[in-house]
């Protein structure tokens, strides 16, 4: 009875670290790998919702997309421009861009993965920012104090949730809420809770899978045949859950084992 109590317990906690990252280095299949540069405009005509009139509002974005075979990458070099009036050294104007980087980066990374499900391979999705250059994607502003941020403004205070909705943007993204640069109006892609809608008012905004469509038709287009699909990656607290779970169920089967041999 002790080497089956073993091997189940190793056996969960080999599924549980292959759900989560399942790294593509292990694999024997081969796939195609390659990076494109993307660029295009975000285009909302001037509209007029219960009587209050929007825009007009465009952008021009463009990243590069890049799959090297373990997990897929956005990349986007942002070139911060420091308003006098901040009175910024550059320890402050490095300091302002890690920070940046790392807001961004924290909301948008580790949220969702590719997976190729007839071959059980898993390849996570993330956004990569940068502020070194030469070459940059996007010239972004930086005001003093607080303010209403868009694309290529933001303020010294703008929280983090703010900076990654309007990451959204440099990826071609719209706004999900009225009074911005929506998609498709009158009958517009909204959400109270997304971080692209009003979502971005929150600390934890939610990660939309339409968000990350772009990674799918990427990996579709790069190696057709397969059957890839997004996921979403659980929660560390489902996760704990589901660990205390395991524990419970294998400790309560030691315990019933006990108490027979008693």
């Amino acid at each position: 009875m002790k080497r089956k109590y073993t091997f189940v317990m190793v056996s969960v906690f080999v599924w549980i670290e292959l759900l989560v990252t399942s790294p593509a280095a292990a694999l024997s299949l081969s796939y195609n790998t390659g990076s494109e540069n993307v660029s295009g405009t975000l285009f909302t005509p001037q509209y007029t919702d219960q009587g209050q009139t929007y825009g007009p509002f465009g952008l021009n974005f463009s990243y590069t997309r890049s799959f090297d075979g373990a997990r897929l990458i956005k990349h986007v070099e942002i070139n911060f421009l420091f308003d006098s009036a901040l009175g910024f050294n550059d320890g402050q104007k490095s300091a302002y861009n890690a920070a940046a980087e790392t807001n961004i980066e924290n909301i948008w990374n580790s949220r969702f993965v590719i997976t190729d499900i007839p071959n059980n391979h898993t390849f996570p999705l993330a956004v990569d920012v940068t502020t070194t250059g030469p070459t940059f994607n996007q010239n972004v502003a930086v005001h003093s104090g607080s303010g209403r941020e868009n694309a290529l403004n933001f303020f010294q205070n703008s929280t983090r949730s703010v900076m990654a909705h309007e990451f959204g943007h440099h990826l071609g993204l719209f706004d999900e809420y009225i009074g911005g640069a929506v998609d498709k109006y009158p009958n517009p892609t909204l959400t109270n809770t997304g971080l692209m809608g009003l979502g971005a008012l929150n600390v934890n905004p939610e990660m939309l899978p339409r968000y990350y469509q772009q990674y799918l038709n990427f990996m579709n287009a790069l190696n057709p045949g397969h059957s890839f699909t997004l996921a979403a990656v659980p929660e560390p607290s489902t996760l704990l859950l589901l660990a205390s779970g395991v524990f419970g169920l294998l400790a309560s089967g030691k315990l019933k084992l006990s108490r027979l041999h008693k």
